[in-house]
């Protein structure tokens, strides 16, 4: 991955000032529990986690006996997560490694990408690692993805929000969505209670319809079992929040 990447600028250390104390545990158990559930595997299932992060979701995959494996550009993020898995106990196969390289071959019979951690790239780019998700999952196992839903996006338009928080900082976030490309972008600012001091942040991401992801799923052998609102299993619709769906190869499918 390239240092010209916002990607590489973005998860840092100020990422985790902005967003880790939104990751609760009991907000990392609730997803998790989803996150079991959708995905509907049998005890000591394979599971891949892309783009782990800090590695809240396979840790708890992990302890509730999966085979885990958690993949992440971030080599920071990665350390972060293998301290807490020895912290925990919890057995989990930490990667470094760009989702546009992945080199598995029906390893999988989960994988995961949750909290928009897909459509980072360019469209030819986000389509190859859809083809590489589908090559890595076993016949019949199972895709489940976790994303900002495009047509809530369009329908806020340019949208400015203040979130206190409970350490009393102030987080800004103001999003802004491009027609044209169906990129957002969105440019956060954390204000410190103490100093006064800024975090700035600011990610572009393409976001997708219900209809373009199933296409593009479809492409690759990737059938659309499910498609939700959030995890809370609502209907999906123009209002929601979250665009979530659970897609499958194909048994017997050779793959691309």
């Amino acid at each position: 991955m390239s240092d010209r990447e916002w990607p590489v600028a973005f998860f840092d250390d100020d990422y985790l000032k902005i967003y880790q104390p939104q990751f609760t545990a009991e907000r990392t158990s609730a997803e998790v529990d989803f996150i079991e559930s959708a995905l509907a595997l049998s005890a000591g299932a394979r599971v891949l986690d892309l783009a782990c992060g800090i590695g809240r979701h396979a840790i708890g995959m992990a302890t509730r006996g999966y085979r885990v494996t958690g993949l992440d550009f971030n080599a920071q993020y990665l350390a972060i997560a293998e301290e807490e898995s020895r912290h925990t106990g919890t057995q989990v196969e930490w990667v470094q490694g760009d989702m546009r390289a992945l080199r598995f071959e029906g390893a999988f019979d989960g994988i995961y990408s949750y909290f928009t951690s897909f459509g980072y790239y360019g469209d030819a780019e986000n389509d190859a690692v859809l083809g590489l998700i589908a090559r890595a999952l076993a016949p019949g196992g199972r895709f489940l993805i976790d994303m900002a839903n495009r047509d809530w996006v369009l329908t806020q338009g340019q949208n400015r929000t203040w979130n206190p928080r409970p350490d009393g900082a102030l987080l800004m976030e103001e999003v802004s969505l491009d027609l044209r490309t169906s990129r957002v972008t969105s440019r956060q600012i954390l204000i410190q209670p103490s100093s006064g001091a800024q975090v700035v942040k600011t990610f572009d991401l393409r976001v997708y319809t219900c209809a373009e992801l199933t296409s593009l799923m479809s492409r690759h052998g990737l059938r659309v079992a499910e498609v939700w609102g959030g995890p809370d299993r609502s209907p999906y619709s123009a209002t929601s929040r979250r665009l979530v769906m659970l897609a499958a190869r194909a048994s017997g499918d050779g793959g691309p």
